[in-house]
């Protein structure tokens, strides 16, 4: 315990002396006894008995111990509490730390808890006196100050509290630690930090402290809501990494349920500002789920898609942004030397590619034979069939092997005469090691209903083969193939297709960026009844889709992080780009010739748009998904891992733990009570010695 007044001590000790000083002046004072009467005799006779004589002592004690309890109450006791000083006069050098992220926008019980964090922090600025000095930092992405340094400038510190606006990102804590130690390194005094903050699990699971100075204190204030319940979209991907004109493609939508009830509720998708349709999504209590969701974007340019469920007290993650680039038509080359190309394998490729009357489908396909094919001919399209191919000449596989190198996809079906010596051309081709099949002698089924081969398991994780997932692969129960190569597996690659003999019957090869796929068999209907399947013609669009890219096109961004692209100049020129509250954003721009290359940090949520007389651009920014879960930190574990390396740090709430957080709690009325108490007993004794004395005889 300890003192605010405690200079006073010293002239006050003299005053807890008073009660002595008076009762040795009463000692001396002479009285006068009248025994004129009985009654003067019997008080005499009481007067001599033991509790009688000492009365004096007792009041003594009592009278001695009220004073000093009053004295001590002026002197404004005070216990320490959150390690405190009782100095008042040493300035305070304060440090505020606002968590700035997603989760902050909770809005439990009505007020956000960011909301809840500035009103803290304005009980905080209310202890403060006009010597404090006192600086404010919002930790988000990254970590930014009011001032450069502490400053006893409070008014613009309650005018930076209130300009906060929401967050949308992480909190990264250990950054904003950083911005501390060097505000502090200057500053005199103990210093004092309070974090105001949800403490999101995520965001305070491995801070680093270790930059602070040993000799601050550390106060944690929590803003959260008791009940910290949140439903999220999480993410959304497409199903391929192309989309066409007329394609209809699948969404994968991924959805968290935080909370201990279960979730079963419609999820909404917006296409271009119109409701295109809901689907019902479930998900048990903490879990995450996913939902396949069609959707056909619609004709060739940008579309946005808007992805929604019911809003919740955490709003900014009911919502999922993403940009669909969809190409008007992709020209597709079909290598064969077919005697007839017009029918048979080539003639089935091109109808399953594209099988509307005037080739009104989004893939064009063009054959061409083996000495036709050139450079030219494939700067032309991104991906080339080859099927009934003859003879490739070394020049050849060396246009096709960098043609898959930087970003082409080829599609080789194994039915032709030529397709050993073939391969193993391009196989030096490309110069990275052997493809996935080594193929040796033809086989030709001699009796197509016994010799036909049937496959019996694949890779059915590959994009290739999304078409025969789950009950869709009894459909390959159906595929006969007649006219396949003996081939073996070489280890490299992926064998995604197996007959029943182990004979690998499909596989895929990655060469830089691009894809090769090898299939053994043939479409010819002689060969396989593949061709007169109606999954045919969707699994060979399905190939198409998803054959230069590993990963789907990235179709959104996390808001905080740098988003580029390169784009015309003269659209740079003439149109702004748009945040989705409609303010310009200016980018930083570096020219390319006629190209101009752009790059921006987005600090809100939705589409980032350039518009001419259409959509030239749209950036879709979403909230990261690690914020949507809200569950808090154990609060024993900071004070824990402070401890251990040397700092104090405590847990504190409220405007009383602010005031005993500076000097102590204050004790004083303690004392008051206590004289009051002594007062009491001095009462009752006087009663007491009062009865004592009427009772004697």
């Amino acid at each position: 315990m300890s003192f605010l007044n405690g200079a006073l001590l010293p002239g006050l000790v003299l005053l807890a002396g008073l009660p002595l000083i008076i009762h040795l002046l009463n000692l001396r004072f002479p009285r006068l006894f009248e025994f004129s009467s009985v009654k003067r005799i019997r008080e005499t006779i009481a007067q001599r008995s033991r509790i009688f004589r000492w009365r004096h002592l007792l009041l003594l004690l009592l009278r001695t111990a009220f004073v000093v309890a009053l004295l001590l109450a002026f002197l404004k006791p005070v216990l320490r509490r959150f390690d405190s000083t009782a100095d008042r006069r040493a300035a305070r050098a304060v440090l505020i730390v606002v968590d700035h992220s997603l989760g902050m926008e909770h809005k439990g019980g009505g007020l956000s808890c960011r909301q809840r964090a500035e009103n803290e922090a304005e009980k905080i600025l209310a202890t403060l006196g006009a010597e404090d000095s006192v600086n404010i930092i919002t930790a988000g992405r990254t970590a930014q100050s009011c001032f450069f340094e502490l400053s006893h400038n409070q008014a613009e510190a309650r005018h930076f509290l209130g300009a906060i606006k929401p967050g949308f990102t992480r909190a990264d804590f250990s950054q904003a630690n950083g911005v501390a130690a060097r505000l502090l390194a200057q500053a005199g005094g103990r210093p004092e930090i309070y974090y105001l903050s949800n403490f999101q699990r995520r965001n305070w699971a491995n801070v680093n402290f270790t930059a602070l100075p040993p000799t601050a204190r550390l106060f944690f204030v929590d803003c959260g809501p008791p009940s910290r319940d949140n439903r999220a979209i999480l993410g959304a991907t497409l199903s391929q990494s192309q989309v066409l004109a007329g394609d209809t493609v699948t969404l994968e939508v991924e959805v968290g349920n935080f909370r201990d009830q279960p979730m079963q509720e419609p999820l909404k998708v917006v296409l271009d500002g119109r409701v295109s349709f809901e689907k019902e999504v479930s998900a048990a209590p903490w879990s995450t789920a996913k939902v396949d969701l069609p959707v056909t974007p619609g004709g060739p340019g940008l579309h946005q898609c808007e992805i929604s469920i019911a809003p919740d007290v955490l709003a900014l993650d009911d919502h999922y942004f993403l940009t669909i680039p969809v190409m008007e038509k992709e020209g597709i080359l079909i290598v064969s030397d077919a005697p007839d190309p017009q029918h048979d394998a080539v003639l089935f490729l091109k109808t399953a590619l594209n099988p509307y009357e005037d080739f009104a489908g989004s893939l064009l396909p063009e054959s061409v034979n083996a000495a036709g094919l050139n450079a030219t001919r494939l700067a032309a399209v991104r991906k080339v069939f080859f099927t009934r191919t003859g003879p490739l000449s070394d020049a050849s596989c060396k246009l096709v092997a960098d043609f898959v190198f930087h970003g082409g996809g080829i599609t080789y079906f194994l039915d032709g005469d030529n397709d050993a010596a073939n391969l193993a051309a391009l196989e030096r081709a490309a110069a990275a090691g052997p493809l996935p099949l080594k193929p040796s002698a033809r086989r030709v089924a001699k009796n197509v209903g016994t010799g036909a081969q049937q496959i019996i398991r694949g890779d059915f994780k590959s994009r290739y083969l999304r078409l025969f997932r789950g009950a869709n692969r009894q459909n390959l129960a159906l595929l006969e193939f007649y006219d396949i190569y003996d081939a073996a597996a070489t280890g490299t690659g992926n064998v995604l297709l197996t007959y029943a003999d182990d004979t690998p019957a499909m596989a895929s090869f990655n060469h830089g960026l691009g894809t090769m796929l090898f299939l053994n068999f043939s479409v010819s209907e002689f060969s396989s009844n593949l061709a007169r399947q109606r999954i045919f013609p969707a699994w060979m669009q399905e190939i198409v889709k998803n054959l230069t890219s590993d990963e789907p096109l990235p179709v959104s961004s996390v808001v905080g992080e740098t988003v580029t692209d390169e784009i015309w100049k003269s659209e740079l020129a003439a149109n702004p780009l748009r945040k989705p509250s409609g303010e310009p954003l200016e980018v930083k721009a570096e020219m390319l010739g006629e190209r101009a290359g752009i790059a921006f940090t987005p600090d809100e949520l939705g589409f980032y748009s350039m518009r001419g007389t259409k959509l030239l651009h749209s950036y879709a920014i979403n909230p990261p998904p690690d914020e949507s879960d809200l569950r808090p930190i154990d609060r024993a574990l900071l004070p824990e891992q402070l401890s251990e390396k040397g700092q104090t740090g405590y847990f504190v709430e409220g405007h009383d733990d602010f005031q005993d957080l500076i000097l102590g709690r204050p004790v004083f009325h303690w004392f008051v009570l206590a004289g009051v108490g002594l007062l009491l007993v001095e009462i009752v004794f006087q009663f007491f010695i009062q009865r004592t004395a009427a009772k004697q005889p």
